[in-house]
């Protein structure tokens, strides 16, 4: 019963997680439905705008056309020839005026120099010419100037020397500085080594706290369950101690009761039993000393320790050694134990994990295949649309012929249109409508023609009988054209 009621919650799982997968596949499924049919209008928006640029194109390119055919008319070649002449002369002209621009700036350039020279020549001959006055304030002039020059050279020579002291005291602080900076750059180096050791260790550590942590977690849930198994085992070791103790008053009792039930007289044989029999218990006493001092001094040979504290602190300390590694050994199973169970969870996980995987490989296995026939689908609905197209492509050239074959065959003239027709005549998609109006127009004038004159002839009475009435010759619809129209 346990185990059946331990299975029912995994099938119910299983099929909750088969569900929601189910959803999701839909959920995806109705996405990329959406998607393909946005995907289709796109193409199909596309496609018009695609249709409505190349119609634009063409008319742009016949407006193009017709620009070329007018700018290459024999009046504007004309017109052009002329201009030609025109600006050849105006160029001969220019370049004349250009050469007279350039010999009389030469001229004014040489001029210039001319009269530059000649000052100058004018300046130095008033300068060479000083009367006594002049020369002795120059050389008064001269004296101050040279008292005060000295001055400042004194004055410079002081700061120099000023300067180069402070650039010594500067030098040496620097050359300071540059090994006080090497020694920092090493204390840098040093440190930053450092600060990556410790990033490197905090790292770790850090790794080792998870790790840490989530065998924590492992040893919490171990604990719960040791305290639940104690708290059990203790209820039933109190219930055990009582029933032990409830027999334990019992025998006391019963024990007190024989005791003073069994108590005999003293006789004078069993005096002397009790001492033969106590004097054997104490040659069995003194038998046993021997053998233990035996024992010891056999030890004392083997271990070369003559004094007794030495040796029981020894034994002491080897039991200690021995405890402890006996404990270790208990840990290290322990540890086993728990690392071959933790073993056993992982690889149960590790299978279920992978029959999930396959489960979930399977399924999208299945569903590529759905979405390739999909698109195995759509593609044939496209290349039947392509068919489609291209067979409605036909059916309106077959009608443009037609409508051509209309257009010669009531004689319907095209001039008014040539403008707008540029370098195509021939009737395409874009200028069908233009020719429809005409041929709409012609229809309109031949059907009001036909009916004035059946009015004139009846006005005359000069109509002749229904035998003798020539009848209009109307061409069959297979010549006007080659198949029958669409009534859209």
């Amino acid at each position: 019963m346990a185990h059946k009621t331990q299975h029912t919650p995994d099938e119910t799982e299983l099929e909750m997680m088969a569900q929601t997968e189910l959803s999701r596949l839909k959920r995806q499924y109705r996405i990329m439905e959406n998607d393909r049919v946005a995907c289709v209008e796109d193409a199909k928006l596309q496609l018009r705008n695609q249709l409505n640029i190349i119609d634009r194109l063409e008319y742009e390119k016949a407006e193009l056309v017709l620009h070329i055919k007018t700018a290459s008319s024999k009046t504007f070649i004309r017109k052009d020839r002329d201009m030609e002449e025109d600006l050849k002369c105006l160029l001969k002209t220019q370049e004349k005026y250009d050469e007279m621009l350039q010999t009389e700036k030469q001229e004014i350039a040489e001029l210039d120099e001319h009269i530059f020279k000649l000052t100058k020549e004018v300046t130095v001959l008033k300068s060479k010419v000083r009367t006594d006055t002049q020369l002795k304030e120059m050389a008064i002039r001269q004296d101050k100037v040279v008292s005060m020059l000295e001055n400042r050279l004194e004055v410079a020579t002081k700061r120099f020397n000023v300067v180069i002291a402070q650039n010594a005291k500067l030098r040496e602080e620097i050359e300071a500085l540059l090994k006080e900076r090497t020694q920092f750059t090493i204390l840098w180096n040093k440190l930053i080594g450092q600060l990556n050791a410790g990033k490197q260790i905090i790292n770790d550590l850090i790794e080792q706290a998870t790790i840490a942590f989530n065998q924590r977690d492992e040893e919490l849930n171990k604990i719960q369950a040791l305290r639940d198994r104690g708290i059990r085992d203790l209820k039933a070791h109190v219930s055990e101690m009582c029933e032990l103790q409830r027999t334990l008053d019992n025998e006391m009792k019963l024990q007190e009761f024989l005791g003073v039930k069994g108590q005999y007289r003293e006789m004078a044989d069993l005096n002397a039993k009790r001492a033969a029999e106590k004097k054997a218990r104490m040659e069995e006493k003194q038998q046993k000393i021997n053998s233990y001092r035996q024992i010891l001094e056999m030890i004392k040979e083997f271990t070369g320790q003559d004094e007794i504290d030495k040796l029981t602190a020894h034994f002491i300390k080897q039991e200690e050694e021995n405890f402890a590694l006996f404990s270790y050994v208990n840990e290290l199973n322990d540890e086993l134990e728990g690392l071959q169970a933790r073993m056993s969870q992982l690889t149960i996980s590790i299978e279920e994990a992978r029959v999930q995987c396959e489960q979930s490989g399977q399924q999208h296995t299945e569903t590529l295949e759905k979405l390739k026939k999909e698109l195995e689908d759509q593609t044939t609905l496209a290349d039947a649309a392509e068919e489609n197209l291209t067979q409605c492509d036909d059916v309106m050239e077959k009608l443009l012929k037609g409508i051509d074959s209309l257009f010669k065959a009531i004689r319907c003239d095209n001039s008014p249109i040539l403008e707008l027709l540029g370098d195509n005549e021939q009737i395409t998609r874009s200028n069908v409508m233009l020719y429809l109006g005409i041929i709409e127009k012609r229809i309109t004038q031949m059907f009001h023609k036909v009916y004035w004159i059946d009015k004139a002839t009846k006005a005359q009475h000069l109509r002749l009988d229904e035998e003798k009435r020539p009848k209009l010759k109307v061409p069959p619809i297979e010549h006007i054209a080659p198949t029958q129209p669409c009534a859209l």
